[in-house]
């Protein structure tokens, strides 16, 4: 999950510093979908909240990544319990 997130914010600072253009060619480098990259690229997005939990404190999440990918895109006020409540 950390990897996912990892590459996820790598991917945004290639399109926020120009390093590339669009999804499509991160993709394209990556050799993957484009609908993959745009899916993942969600993580980048998470809560700073869902993050301290994840990355500084190690605790493990509640669901699977895809249902992670899916938390960010609620509200970050909505991130932290739906991520990580039984």
């Amino acid at each position: 999950m950390l990897r996912a997130i990892a590459r996820a914010w790598n991917w945004r600072r290639q399109l926020e510093s120009g390093a590339a253009s669009t999804i499509q060619d991160i993709a394209a480098a990556e050799k993957v979908s484009d609908r993959f990259v745009s899916r993942m690229m969600r993580l980048a997005y998470l809560s700073p909240e869902v993050l301290d939990h994840l990355v500084i404190r190690r605790v493990p999440p509640s669901l699977s990544l895809n249902d992670l990918v899916a938390v960010a895109d609620r509200p970050w006020a909505e991130q932290l319990q739906r991520a990580f409540s039984p």
